[in-house]
């Protein structure tokens, strides 16, 4: 083990994997605080105990204390939400450290493999959220059979049209403000052609997927845990979207909504 902590192309290695499985965890949805475990982890596996790790939803900074000269920087330009990838990368850590002389390599492409793990077909996806959106709907008083299908149909669409939007543009709050106007507009245009009796429950049910609800959960526990501004970058972030959902609403009231 002496060797390896002596060898400065070992010690780059081990710090690349552990940036790179901060990368995965924080592009995943992950805490800040599991993302800094998982990092110190690696690192203290291989005898790497100098090893300080700063981490914000949208950077991680890895270095020594020793001041060798080594310092990895890696920015995060997007962040969705996939339990099972976090999942998986929990397991890879707490594996990695039982390991007695891991191949580098080999490990950095395991996590490429987790990586690509592709996610659920996007008929199931936009299914989901369509019935989900109907269901609480069903619960504000939308229970009517044509507001129900039409609360699937405008969530689905809703939907679709954020994720096209987040692909091309990368601004969250832009999506957002698309998606939500979009669902109050369809909302108030089934109601004044007598379709729907009313459009409050279509529209808040549709608009319930856009909600930064786990967002927030995160934002209050890295405030609780210590990670002051990961909690404030984070519910800035919640603030935020939430503003773009109000935006949305009020462009298609302001118009002469009902």
């Amino acid at each position: 083990m002496l060797n390896k902590l002596e060898d400065k192309e070992y010690k780059m290695q081990t710090i690349k994997l552990a940036l790179f499985l901060g990368e995965l965890l924080i592009k995943n949805g992950a805490e800040t605080y599991r993302v800094e475990d998982s990092v110190l982890r690696i690192c203290k596996s291989r005898g790497y105990n100098h090893i300080n790790c700063f981490t914000t939803p949208t950077v991680i900074i890895i270095s020594d204390d020793k001041f060798d000269g080594l310092c990895f920087m890696k920015t995060i330009d997007f962040r969705g939400m996939n339990l099972n990838k976090i999942s998986l990368l929990n397991t890879f850590s707490r594996e990695f450290v039982n390991k007695v002389d891991p191949d580098m390599d080999e490990e950095i492409q395991e996590l490429h493999k987790i990586d690509k793990i592709k996610t659920y077909p996007p008929f199931f996806y936009f299914l989901g959220t369509g019935l989900g959106s109907a269901c609480f709907a069903a619960t504000l008083g939308g229970n009517q059979l044509n507001t129900f299908l039409l609360t699937v149909m405008t969530s689905i669409i809703a939907t679709f049209v954020y994720d096209k939007t987040l692909k091309y543009s990368s601004i969250i709050v832009f999506s957002t403000i698309l998606s939500s106007f979009i669902i109050t507009s369809i909302g108030v245009l089934l109601h004044n052609f007598g379709i729907i009796p009313q459009p409050t429950a279509l529209i808040v049910g549709s608009i319930m997927p856009l909600l930064p609800g786990v967002a927030f959960i995160k934002s209050m526990r890295d405030l609780i845990s210590g990670n002051l501004m990961s909690g404030t970058a984070r519910f800035f972030e919640v603030f935020v979207i939430v503003t773009g959902i109000a935006s949305g609403v009020a462009l298609v009231f302001g118009f002469g909504g009902v």
